[in-house]
């Protein structure tokens, strides 16, 4: 007489290599993608990524019993995916062999040694804009209040070379009278240091006007 629970096992839509794995593991794989994981985008994007893992295991002819740090390292450096995508994929595996490990569906998680490639961002400098370039987006700035507004601020950026972000700090206690000029004073912030820079109000409306 067959096994009914076996029987049962292979009539599940369930990846093969989860149904060599046996009951436990097949119990452990549903148990996590759909009692676990409540958020539907969330589990439709773990699933796919341990599938498509499920489905590399059945292409080289590896039972997941047997599947080692190695094995996880080699098939994520094969993935030609993007560094934040690979972080998604390692995540699904780690949470699934968890699962099979809670199961005693495998000994070991093979996952959990295997560490993240780091994402790096190149971050360049912005252009400077020049000072024709300035003048003639001023001239395309009405001279109404609002537009007066904009000019003055683009020009303190233009002139300074700061931040937007200062600039929407300034105050009007900002605004001081150094010697025989009027400056506008805002602090910038280095990668040690918190200093003042002082920015001619007279230039900047020389700026701002042309």
């Amino acid at each position: 007489m067959p096994n009914r629970s076996l029987k049962k096992l292979e009539d599940k839509n369930l990846p093969q290599a989860i149904k060599g794995a046996g009951n436990a593991s097949a119990f452990a794989y549903e148990e996590f993608l759909f009692g676990q994981i409540r958020n539907a985008n969330t589990r439709r994007a773990y699933e796919s990524a341990i599938n498509r893992f499920l489905d590399w295991l059945k292409h080289v002819d590896l039972p997941l019993v047997q599947v080692s740090p190695r094995d996880v390292g080699d098939y994520l450096d094969g993935l030609e995916l993007s560094v934040p995508s690979k972080k998604l994929h390692r995540a699904a595996l780690n949470h699934f062999f968890d699962f099979q490990v809670q199961r005693h569906a495998v000994v070991l998680n093979p996952v959990s040694s295997v560490r993240n490639e780091r994402h790096q961002v190149a971050e360049g400098k912005t252009p400077e804009i020049t000072v024709k370039q300035a003048q003639k987006l001023f001239q395309n700035i009405e001279t109404d209040l609002v537009g007066l507004r904009d000019r003055t601020i683009l020009a303190v950026l233009a002139y300074s070379g700061t931040r937007i972000g200062a600039v929407s700090k300034l105050r009007r206690q900002d605004l001081k009278h150094e010697g025989d000029q009027w400056v506008l004073s805002f602090r910038v912030a280095t990668i040690t240091n918190l200093l003042t820079q002082g920015v001619p109000l007279e230039d900047v409306q020389n700026l701002a006007n042309h």
